[in-house]
C-alpha cells in the first residue's frame, strides 16, 4: 500500500476564536483500477487559547472646579484588549448624582474601543471636601466556554480649587449729620 501526504492551510476566524474549537473533517476517495470507488473521512480538532481581557480609562474634564454648579463631563474609554469577543460590555460608576452613562457600543471586537460619557454637576458638599475620586468599572462578557466575565477599573480625582471670597458694602444714612446725639 502508498499513501500520499495532503496539506491545505486554514486561516482562523473570529468565530474560531470566539466558540474555542475548530473542528475540521476530510474525505478522501479513489477509484482503483478494478472494482468500486473507495473514501474514507477523518476528523481533527484543534482547540482554541482564548483570552478574555477588557481595559478602562476614565478622565474628567474639567479636572478642576471652583464652585458648585460646575458641570464635569466624565468620558470612559474601554478597549477590548482579549482575543474573544466581549458582549454585552457595560460601565458602571456609584458616583451619586452622576447623569447616565451612555456608550455607543455595547458589544466589542478584539482591539475595538469605545467611549462612553456621563456628566456630573459638582454640589457644595464636593466643594468643602476639596474634590473627590471615585471609581468607575468596564465589564465584558465573553462568549460561552471563556470564562466568566471579564473586568477593569479605573478612577479619577477631580480637585476643588478653594477660592474663598468675602465682600462687604458699607452704607451710611443719613450721609450727614448736624449735632451731636444725631442717630447714623
Amino acid at each position: 500500500a502508498s499513501s500520499t501526504t495532503c496539506t491545505a492551510t486554514y486561516t482562523v476566524t473570529q468565530a474560531d476564536l470566539d466558540f474555542g474549537l475548530i473542528s475540521n473533517t476530510a474525505t478522501a476517495s479513489g477509484t482503483p483500477s478494478i472494482g468500486a470507488p473507495v473514501t474514507d473521512t477523518d476528523s481533527a480538532l484543534v482547540s482554541v487559547t482564548q483570552s478574555p481581557s477588557i481595559d478602562l480609562v476614565k478622565s474628567a474634564t474639567p479636572a478642576n472646579v471652583t464652585a458648585a454648579g460646575q458641570a464635569i463631563a466624565y468620558s470612559f474609554v474601554v478597549t477590548n484588549t482579549g482575543n474573544v469577543t466581549l458582549d454585552p460590555v457595560v460601565v458602571t460608576d456609584p458616583l451619586a448624582g452622576l447623569g447616565p452613562i451612555s456608550c455607543p457600543a455595547g458589544v466589542l471586537a478584539p482591539g475595538a474601543s469605545t467611549t462612553c460619557n456621563a456628566v456630573y454637576t459638582t454640589t457644595v458638599a464636593d466643594i468643602d471636601a476639596g474634590g473627590g475620586t471615585n471609581l468607575a468599572t468596564a465589564t465584558g462578557t465573553p462568549p460561552p466556554g471563556a470564562g466568566g466575565p471579564v473586568s477593569d477599573s479605573d478612577s479619577e480625582t477631580v480637585t476643588a480649587v478653594d477660592a474663598p471670597s468675602i465682600q462687604i458694602v458699607k452704607t451710611a444714612a443719613p450721609l450727614a449729620v448736624a449735632a451731636a446725639g444725631d442717630a447714623v
